[in-house]
C-alpha cells in the first residue's frame, strides 16, 4: 500500500470510529433527531425507554414506539408497594414526534414472567439439565400483552416539545396497567402519586398466589388458571385517569402552534 492510500485509509478508519462514538453517546445520554426527519412538520425524536416495575412479577421484555422495553425484574413479595425497580434501556430507542397533541396514542407490547420465584428442578445429570416437562408448565403462565394508550403531555418544563425530555418511561402497575412518563426532575419528585396508583391499580383484579415450587402450584392451579384468563380481559384505565388528574391540576401544556 502506498503512503498516500495509507494516509487515505487512516483519515477513513478515524472519521468511523467519531462518527461511531457520537452515536453511541447521544443514544444513551440525550435526545437526537433521527437522522433525515429534522426540520419541518415530520421533525421527531428518538427516545430512550425506561421500565419501571412495582410489582412481584418480572417484565421480560417488549417495545413501545419501536423501542425496546428492557427487561425489568420484580419487587421482592414482602415490598411491593413500597419499592421500584428499573432501569434504561440500549437495545432501541422509541419514535415521538416533535411536539406532543391532544390524542396521540403509542403502542406498547410487553411479556411478564408472573411467577419468578417458581424454578423448573434440577436434574441429577452431568452437566446443568432442567426438568423439560416442569419448565414447559412455567412457561404456559408467562403472558403476552399489547395496549394502544393516550400519550400523556410532557411535564410544565418541557411545554409540548418532546426534545426537552430525558427519556420515555413505562411504569408498570399491578393487574397490567401502565402509564407514561418522561424522566424528569418533576417526575421524580412525584412518585406519591406513582405509589397512589399503584395502589389503585391493585384493586383490579385477583391478587396473584405465592407460587415458588411445583407443591405450589399443585395446590393453587385452579387459581393460576382462572387468574390467567383474567389477565386477558382487563381494560385499560389507570392511564387516562392520570391524564385527568393532569387537567384537573392544570398541569397539560397548551400544543404549540
Amino acid at each position: 500500500m502506498t503512503g498516500k492510500k495509507a494516509a487515505i485509509t487512516s483519515t477513513i478508519i478515524r472519521r468511523a470510529i467519531l462518527i461511531l462514538s457520537a452515536a453511541a453517546i447521544t443514544s444513551c445520554s440525550s435526545f437526537e433527531p433521527f437522522v433525515g426527519v429534522t426540520s419541518g412538520k415530520n421533525k421527531s425524536y428518538a427516545a430512550p425507554v425506561e421500565a419501571l416495575e412495582y410489582n412481584y412479577e418480572n417484565i421480560s421484555g417488549g417495545s413501545i414506539n419501536g423501542g425496546c422495553i428492557p427487561n425489568t425484574p420484580g419487587v421482592d413479595d414482602y415490598e411491593v408497594g413500597k419499592k421500584r425497580y428499573g432501569g434504561g434501556s440500549t437495545c432501541g430507542a422509541a419514535h415521538l414526534p416533535a411536539r406532543w397533541k391532544p390524542g396521540m396514542t403509542v403502542r406498547v407490547y410487553w411479556r411478564v414472567l408472573p411467577y419468578p420465584g417458581w424454578h423448573a428442578r434440577v436434574l441429577n445429570l452431568p452437566g446443568v439439565n432442567f426438568d423439560e416437562n416442569e419448565r414447559a408448565i412455567i412457561q404456559q403462565y408467562s403472558e403476552n400483552h399489547s395496549a394502544e394508550i393516550p400519550l400523556p403531555p410532557p411535564p410544565p418544563s418541557a411545554g409540548d416539545d418532546f426534545g426537552k425530555v430525558a427519556n420515555i418511561t413505562v411504569h408498570f402497575l399491578a393487574c397490567n396497567q401502565l402509564y407514561i412518563t418522561y424522566g424528569t426532575v418533576e417526575e421524580g419528585k412525584n412518585t406519591p402519586m406513582h405509589y397512589k396508583l399503584f395502589a389503585k391499580s391493585q384493586k383490579l383484579c385477583t391478587p396473584r398466589p405465592s407460587i415458588k415450587s411445583m407443591a405450589d402450584y399443585r395446590r393453587n392451579k385452579a387459581k393460576l388458571d382462572a387468574i390467567k384468563a383474567e389477565r386477558q380481559n382487563i381494560p385499560q384505565v389507570i392511564l387516562p385517569e392520570y391524564i385527568q388528574e393532569l387537567e384537573q391540576q392544570g398541569k397539560l401544556p397548551v400544543p404549540g402552534k
